[in-house]
């Protein structure tokens, strides 16, 4: 596990900026009376969530790399902190629905219901505990397989070119 040390140590931070922006959408209202506004709110999230895999992946290259890193070690190692951020989703999503933010199901059903023309039986299943928890852990696996191969690539080592 070692070898995973600094994968997990940056999985962990996320889930914790992760929960912050938790309680800032909850502070903004995005649960309660702007959650009309609830997505554009959390579509924010995702720039410090881009930052953080670049942190952990120019950590990952300093301490774990000697300041070499190809493109697919770093997203190889991106990958393998997502898979962790996606172990952890589960307890994030406990955390914010049973003590940040226990109001979120109920208001986000009853937006939904009064501005959809949708299927209340389908909303309330999207908007049910374990539906979200899939959600979220599937939306962590994408979204942090694209940050790992956008970050690697922002990070790898460059090539020197040899004098002729």
């Amino acid at each position: 596990m070692k070898k995973f040390a600094i994968e997990i140590k940056w999985a962990i931070r996320y889930i914790f900026v992760f929960l912050a922006w938790v309680f800032l959408e909850k502070y903004c209202g995005a649960y309660d009376e702007n959650v009309g506004s609830y997505f554009l709110f959390s579509f924010g999230f995702y720039i410090f969530a881009f930052l953080i895999y670049l942190m952990a992946l120019k950590d990952k290259k300093e301490h774990y790399f000697s300041n070499q890193l190809e493109w697919k070690q770093g997203t190889v190692s991106g990958i393998y902190m997502t898979v962790f951020i996606a172990i952890l989703m589960p307890v994030a999503q406990i955390i914010i629905q049973k003590a940040i933010a226990p109001e979120f199901f109920p208001n986000m059903i009853k937006h939904s219901l009064a501005s959809k023309n949708a299927n209340a039986q389908a909303i309330r299943e999207y908007f049910s505990f374990p539906d979200y928890i899939t959600h979220s852990i599937f939306l962590a696996l994408s979204v942090g397989m694209i940050y790992a191969a956008a970050a690697s690539a922002v990070l790898k080592t460059k090539a020197l070119k040899s004098k002729p």
